[in-house]
C-alpha cells in the first residue's frame, strides 16, 4: 500500500477514464437526441432517464479532463471548473433515483397517474440539480490559509481537495446515501407488492423484456362438419312433392359443429431448471390489464428499478473507497481508486443500456429507418388464461350444432 500513486498508475487511470467516458458520451447523446427527436422514445417511463442524462453529460466532461485539472494546479481555471462540475453532477444520479422511487410510491400506494407524475417533474429537476448547485457555487469562493481553496487535486481529478475531505462526506455522501436508503425502503415495499402479483408479471425484472406484459398465444379452433338426413318432426307438417328437376342432386343437408379448444399444453421445465417467475422472458400482461392494476405503474417501476441497480453499481465501489480513505488517510489504494474511476466514467453508459433495454422496439424502428428498410413490428398475441386471472375460451365454451339447410 503506497502513500501516493506512481505516474504509470495515474496515466492508466486517466486513459481508462477517458476511453469509458467517451463511450458514455455516445450513449448520453443517443438518449438526448432520440428522446427529443424520435417520438417512439418520448414516453413517460424514459422521461426521468432523459433528465438524469444531463448530469451524466457533466460527469463525463469531468472524466475527460481527468488529470489535466490537477496537473494545472488548484488555482488554475481548469481545476476550479473541473471541481465545480464534479460537485454539481456527482450526486445527480442518486437524487434522480430517489425521485423515481418517490414516483413508484405515489403510483403504487397513492394511485397517481402519469399526468400527476408529470406535474412533479419541474420540482424534481430543481431539487436534484439545485441541491448540488448551491454548494458547488459556494465552494468557489471559500479559501483559508491552512487548507487553501476547497477545489483541488483529489487523486482522480479536481474536486474537494484532501484537506477539505470532510465536506465530501457531509455535503455529498450523507445526502446521497440517505436518498439511496429511502429508495431501498420504497423498492422493498413495491417489491412485496410485485411479488404478490408475480403470476401476472412473469418476466418483470428481465432487462431484455421491453414490455413485461406480452406473451405469445396459441389458441386452437376446431371445426367439424357432419351430414345427416333431415326427418320431419311435426306430425301435421304438410308435405308436397317437388319436381326433382329443380333440385341439385349434389346438395345435401348438413350440420356444423364449431368448438374453441384449449391451448396445447406447453412442455414443462424440469424442476431443477425452473427460474423465478419475475425473471422469465415470456410474460403475461392481460392479467394486469384486465384487472384493477395500472399497467403503466409496473412498466415505470421496472425502469426505475433497473436505473437504481445501475446507480448501485456506480456508487458502492466509490463509497467503499471513501470509507477506506477515512480509515487510512495516509494511504491510497490504487485498486479502489481505479475501480471508482471506471464506474464513475460509465454512469452514462449504464443509463443508456437501461434506456435501450426499455425501448427495444423504438431502437429496432430507428435502426430500420437508418438502413432504409420498412419496420414491421412483431405481432403479439395475447394469452387469455384463467389461471392468471383472465377469461379463457376452453373446450366447453361454445358449441354450435344442428345448423341445417336444405
Amino acid at each position: 500500500m503506497a502513500s501516493t500513486l506512481t505516474p504509470e498508475q495515474h496515466q492508466m487511470m486517466a486513459l481508462t477514464e477517458r476511453i469509458i467516458s467517451g463511450i458514455s458520451l455516445i450513449g448520453i447523446f443517443f438518449i438526448i437526441l432520440t428522446y427529443l427527436f424520435a417520438s417512439s422514445f418520448s414516453k413517460p417511463i424514459n422521461r426521468l432517464v432523459f433528465y438524469a442524462s444531463w448530469g451524466n453529460l457533466g460527469l463525463s466532461i469531468v472524466a475527460l479532463i481527468s488529470l489535466n485539472g490537477p496537473d494545472m494546479g488548484e488555482n488554475s481555471a481548469l481545476c476550479q471548473f473541473q471541481g465545480f462540475m464534479a460537485q454539481l453532477f456527482l450526486g445527480v444520479d442518486a437524487y434522480w433515483a430517489f425521485c423515481m422511487a418517490v414516483n413508484i410510491y405515489l403510483v403504487f400506494f397513492r394511485s397517481y397517474n402519469t399526468k400527476q407524475l408529470r406535474s412533479l417533474d419541474h420540482k424534481y429537476f430543481i431539487a436534484c440539480y439545485g441541491l448540488s448547485l448551491i454548494p458547488a457555487i459556494i465552494y468557489l469562493f471559500i479559501e483559508t490559509k491552512d487548507r487553501g481553496r476547497i477545489y483541488g487535486g483529489a487523486v482522480l481529478w479536481c474536486w474537494v481537495s484532501n484537506k477539505w475531505s470532510f465536506l465530501r462526506i457531509a455535503v455529498l455522501y450523507v445526502f446521497m446515501w440517505v436518498a439511496v436508503l429511502i429508495a431501498i425502503v420504497i423498492y422493498i415495499m413495491a417489491g412485496r407488492y410485485v411479488w404478490r402479483k408475480r403470476d401476472a408479471l412473469d418476466g418483470f425484472l428481465n432487462p431484455f423484456n421491453e414490455d413485461p406484459f406480452t406473451r405469445d398465444v396459441v389458441m386452437t379452433t376446431s371445426v367439424t362438419i357432419t351430414s345427416q338426413q333431415r326427418k320431419p318432426s311435426l306430425s301435421n307438417l304438410e308435405v308436397r312433392e317437388i319436381d326433382q328437376s329443380h333440385v341439385d342432386g349434389t346438395y345435401d343437408a348438413y350440420s356444423v359443429n364449431i368448438e374453441l379448444g384449449q391451448p396445447p399444453q406447453r412442455p414443462q421445465r424440469p424442476r431443477g431448471q425452473s427460474r423465478p417467475a419475475v425473471f422469465r422472458l415470456p410474460t403475461v400482461t392481460r392479467a394486469a390489464a384486465l384487472s384493477e392494476e395500472n399497467v403503466d405503474a409496473f412498466l415505470y417501476a421496472r425502469v426505475a428499478f433497473l436505473f437504481f441497480i445501475a446507480l448501485l453499481i456506480t456508487w458502492v465501489p466509490s463509497s467503499v473507497n471513501r470509507a477506506y480513505a477515512l480509515a487510512h488517510p495516509e494511504y491510497i489504494n490504487f485498486g479502489l481508486n481505479f475501480t471508482s474511476a471506471i464506474v464513475f466514467a460509465s454512469q452514462g453508459l449504464l443509463n443508456c443500456l437501461v434506456y435501450m433495454a426499455t425501448s427495444q422496439s423504438a431502437c429496432r424502428k430507428l435502426w430500420a429507418k437508418m438502413l432504409g428498410r420498412e419496420y414491421n413490428p412483431p405481432v403479439v398475441r395475447k394469452e387469455e388464461s384463467e389461471s392468471s386471472g383472465i377469461q379463457r375460451l376452453d373446450s366447453d365454451a361454445t358449441s354450435l350444432t344442428n345448423l341445417t339447410a336444405r
